[in-house]
């Protein structure tokens, strides 16, 4: 009984894990640029992937993962497309940038050092951004959750629990110093810009999972307020704050 017991929660937890990686897949390629292949393997794969497994995750997820599939369903990429391209513009912009240095650095050099940072995360597990892909995009970071939590969903099946608690120990230092503290903000954004369809039913299920995945992880990711000014700036207007003691 005590070994039916102890697998029962073992399976439970492969399954929350599983779920949680599959979402996190959904969001991150429905974030990416919404080419015709991109599309079809959203409508075809990763969506019905992430409604089989939705059952364990949180209820209030559960509508919102709805109403997002319906948008996707019949989405058209073309007009997609036009839709990116009026919210995120062909620069990053300032209104919603998809970026987390957008929201947390407050100049050149703190940006440098989170970028090192979140890069250190990739590397300790021997993954390689492609080159076109900024370390900090919001596709990246949920693709990076997604990974870990398929980590974890593997390491409860096949290691056994201290591999998954590395693998959840990490997702929790993830969200707690870079996914949670900007995210939803940038979903809030989108939403507002968006103002329904598409993008609008993707804030939603963005917000609305990563606040649980906030408090599913108890993490505590601080509140931050940056303001983007310094972007504006022509590269001629920073100054090296050390500057006067160097040689």
């Amino acid at each position: 009984m005590v070994t039916q017991t102890r697998d029962t929660r073992k399976e439970k937890a492969a399954g929350r894990a599983l779920s949680r990686s599959a979402l996190y897949q959904l969001m991150s390629q429905a974030l990416v640029y919404p080419s015709q292949e991109a599309v079809s393997a959203l409508q075809e794969v990763d969506l019905p992937q992430a409604q089989r497994a939705a059952a364990p995750l949180p209820a209030r997820v559960a509508p919102l993962l709805a109403a997002f599939g319906e948008q996707l369903q019949s989405a058209d990429a073309t007009q997609l497309q036009t839709e990116h391209r009026r919210i995120f513009t062909h620069i990053l912009s300032l209104d919603c940038p998809p970026c987390e240095t957008f929201y947390t650095a407050s100049h050149i050099f703190q940006e440098t050092q989170e970028l090192s940072d979140i890069g250190g995360f990739f590397r300790a597990f021997g993954l390689e951004i492609a080159d076109k892909e900024r370390l900090d995009h919001i596709s990246v970071e949920l693709e990076f959750m997604h990974f870990l939590t398929y980590k974890e969903a593997y390491a409860l099946t096949h290691h056994g629990p201290a591999k998954a608690r590395l693998c959840r120990d990490v997702q929790r230092k993830f969200v707690q110093d870079h996914l949670g503290r900007w995210a939803t903000r940038f979903a809030q954004r989108l939403g507002q810009k968006a103002n329904g369809g598409y993008y609008g039913c993707l804030a939603s299920l963005v917000e609305a999972f990563l606040t649980a995945e906030v408090e599913f992880l108890r993490a505590h990711p601080e509140a931050v307020s940056v303001s983007a000014d310094w972007r504006k700036q022509s590269p001629e207007d920073f100054s090296c704050p050390v500057a006067e003691g160097c040689q």
